[in-house]
């Protein structure tokens, strides 16, 4: 007898889950494919974005390459990339300036430079660089105050930049004869890169330390 209502429960559930199956059979097609959609959208998105990045790569070294075996075609070339945007736009405007710089247009290249010191959508890293590469330009060009106001920013503690930055600063009091503000910031230097060195923590590149050495030979004359 247990086993003839056995057959009975199992006849039932049998029943139940057809008439289930049967009344929502779409609703589990249907979600089964958004899942096997929405896998494959995500698959078909990572392989278009990788392909994408490789892509935008290949243009900028064939930029690259293009502007070293004709200088002249930089403003060209590597103007269709920052106007086209993309992951390697924000490189391709260093370059620019760079490129500028080898050609020995100065000014174009610290106005370029300055643009990007200035822009609060440049990535951070790069705004630094840029700063700092102008402030050098302007020094080159006579243009002491443009070179203050570049690196000025980049002097506070904790800053990536500042032992560069105060270096510009030095040399821009130097250029302006303010010949005791410049031995502050230059001894101001050397003392920090002097506990760099006793806390075993040396940052400062060589020759950024060679530099602030003959900066203070030269004010103690």
């Amino acid at each position: 007898m247990a086993d003839i209502f056995q057959e009975v429960d199992e006849d039932l559930r049998r029943d139940t889950a057809s008439a289930l199956w049967a009344k929502y059979q779409n609703l589990v097609y249907g979600a089964v494919a958004l899942i096997i959609l929405g896998t494959a959208g995500v698959t078909g998105w990572q392989i278009y974005d990788r392909q994408a990045r490789e892509k935008a790569g290949t243009d900028y070294l064939n930029a690259l390459q293009a502007t070293t075996l004709d200088p002249k075609s930089a403003p060209e070339v590597l103007g269709q990339l920052i106007h086209a945007g993309g992951a390697f736009a924000n490189l391709a405007r260093f370059d620019l300036a760079h490129a500028s710089l080898k050609a020995g247009d100065k000014q174009q290249a610290l106005h370029l430079l300055t643009a990007m010191a200035g822009d609060a959508a440049y990535p951070a890293p790069l705004k630094g660089a840029a700063a700092l590469m102008g402030g050098y330009v302007a020094l080159d060009l006579g243009k002491a105050d443009a070179a203050l106001a570049l690196a000025q920013p980049l002097t506070a503690e904790g800053q990536p930049y500042r032992f560069s930055a105060l270096e510009i600063t030095g040399l821009a009091a130097y250029a302006t004869g303010d010949k005791a503000k410049a031995k502050e910031i230059f001894q101001g230097l050397d003392d920090s890169f002097k506990k760099e060195d006793e806390a075993g923590l040396t940052t400062a590149p060589a020759n950024l330390r060679d530099r602030v050495a003959i900066m203070l030979d030269r004010l103690a004359e």
